[in-house]
C-alpha cells in the first residue's frame, strides 16, 4: 500500500512539474524583431544606420555623414572617401 501511494505521489509530482515547465517556457519567450536583408547584413547597426542604408540604395534622401551608415556599406565607403578628400582615408 505504501509503494502504491508513493508511486502515485511521484507521478503526480513529475506530471505537475513537467506541465508547469512547458507552460512557463512558452509564456516567457522574447518577441522576435522583424529582420530584413539590411538587418541581417549589418547586425550591429542602429535603426538610424539601417534607415540611411536603405535610403542610399533606393536613391532617396540620406544623411551625408559616414557615422549615419552601417560600417562597410556602400554608402559608408562613398562618404568616407568624400570626407577624406577623395584620396586614401584614415579610420
Amino acid at each position: 500500500m505504501r509503494t502504491t501511494i508513493a508511486r502515485a505521489l511521484a507521478l503526480a509530482l513529475v506530471g505537475c512539474c513537467v506541465g508547469i515547465g512547458a507552460a512557463d517556457a512558452a509564456s516567457h519567450k522574447k518577441p522576435r524583431r522583424q529582420e530584413d536583408g539590411y538587418a541581417q547584413r549589418y547586425p550591429t547597426a542602429t535603426p538610424r544606420q539601417l534607415r540611411n542604408a536603405r535610403a542610399y540604395d533606393r536613391g532617396e534622401y540620406y544623411e551625408q555623414d559616414s557615422n549615419a551608415h552601417p560600417v562597410g556599406s556602400r554608402g559608408w565607403w562613398e562618404l568616407k572617401e568624400r570626407e577624406s578628400g577623395g584620396g586614401r582615408f584614415r579610420f
